[in-house]
């Protein structure tokens, strides 16, 4: 079995203002892919039969806010479209590489009295993602 960590994911928010990239201080990203669906079933069905519309998804990030400086919250103020490009497993050749359009929905800062200052934010999809290898 192939197993990995997350240590080597490389993940960039590439947008009008530049590239962000959000990798270097990440704690987590996950995808959350969705799909439409319409019931399809009638009178005498036994079971309920669907049809699928259109694909869906979020995606949500999360780091470690090491400066206060502001490049980081204006790339990812709520409405910002761009793409997402992630690498999983990293850069390295014939590694998976993901890219997605998406519509930030804004950066949420978490200010603890004991702790360091966390980021995240949350993209909701914006258009077909496309599989490839770097």
């Amino acid at each position: 079995m192939a197993e990995y960590t997350g240590k080597d994911l490389v993940v960039s928010f590439v947008n009008p203002a530049g590239t962000l990239t959000l990798g270097t201080d990440y704690r987590s990203l996950s995808a959350s892919p969705s799909i439409g669906l319409v019931d399809a079933s009638a009178g005498s069905d036994a079971d309920k039969t669907y049809l699928t519309t259109q694909k869906d998804g979020k995606y949500s990030w999360s780091g470690v806010a090491q400066t206060g400086g502001t490049a980081l919250e204006d790339q990812l103020l709520e409405g910002t479209q761009g793409t997402l490009i992630i690498g999983r497993e990293g850069t390295t050749s014939g590694k998976r590489k993901e890219t997605v359009p998406v519509i930030s929905m804004g950066g949420q800062f978490n200010y603890p009295y004991d702790g360091i200052v966390e980021i995240s934010c949350e993209f909701q999809k914006n258009g077909a993602r496309t599989f490839s290898a770097y």
